[in-house]
């Protein structure tokens, strides 16, 4: 058996006097020696406890272990592996979409407080939503917004993306700029088990406000009055989105809002 020289570590000590992993042999100046059999132990030992499993724990299964208990543990932690893995993936996701609307906000031309006005192709977008509001009191508004984003968070299902409102295009036309049909929070698919909304693909006629969200009035009079010259049919409902918000920038003249509707040929 060949034997190797660890140097007393702290954590080896202390593995050693709770009885969870013993040297092979210590010398008379109190260096520990370890065999090779004992690397791939020590290793999962590590493992274990990366994973956050408590010493005690693993004391027990080294204690009594055997290959079906070994199966279960593994089975066990490789469960947990799998939750860490998506708990990552889901910041992941959070970061890439933080950084994708800070380079689309930087990629927007003003004039004033407006950008050019566009119609562009866009992919199919899903939204965690509340039920139909149609409400403009902010007594009711609040509390509906409020319940909503701790709703996306406590299920997980914020992606990164601020929250955005619905307004019906028909109250947009009769200037009823503070009447909300739903809020929403971007999210990555539909889920059926919750209330959500699909941003169906197509072309969308866009516009971007610079400054403050809730003063868009001047931009939904233009927006909807940009569609009566051109004569376009539009589809039922104005999509009102953050790109810059709180998070992003210290001023509220600062913050940008993507508005856009679908154009229906």
């Amino acid at each position: 058996m060949k034997l190797y020289s660890v140097s007393t570590p702290e954590t080896l000590i202390h593995y050693d006097e709770i009885g969870l992993f013993h040297p092979a042999f210590t010398d008379e100046n109190g260096y520990r020696y370890y065999s090779e059999s004992q690397c791939d132990v020590f290793f999962t030992i590590r493992c274990l406890k990366d994973l956050g499993m408590p010493l005690n724990e693993i004391r027990s299964f080294i204690e009594n272990r055997t290959p079906d208990e070994l199966d279960s543990l593994l089975e066990n932690q490789m469960r947990e592996v799998e939750k860490t893995l998506t708990h990552f993936m889901r910041i992941r996701q959070v970061i890439e979409a933080k950084r994708g609307l800070i380079r689309a906000g930087e990629s927007i031309s003003f004039h004033g407080r407006v950008s050019d006005i566009t119609i562009k192709e866009q992919p199919a977008e899903y939204y965690l939503a509340t039920e139909r509001l149609d409400i403009s009191k902010h007594e009711e508004l609040f509390p509906a917004l409020t319940d909503h984003i701790a709703s996306s968070y406590s299920l997980q299902l914020n992606f990164g993306h601020p929250f955005g409102a619905v307004l019906a295009m028909q109250d947009i036309r009769e200037e009823r700029f503070d009447r909300y049909a739903y809020f929403i929070t971007k999210t990555d698919r539909l889920y059926p088990e919750y209330h959500c909304l699909e941003k169906p693909a197509g072309a969308y006629l866009t516009v971007y406000l610079k400054g403050d969200y809730y003063d868009a009035d001047d931009a939904l009079r233009s927006f909807a009055a940009y569609t009566d010259e051109h004569h376009l049919q539009t589809g039922e409902f104005v999509y009102k989105e953050a790109i810059w918000d709180e998070l992003t920038v210290m001023d509220k003249k600062d913050y940008i809002t993507k508005i856009s509707v679908k154009c229906e040929s």
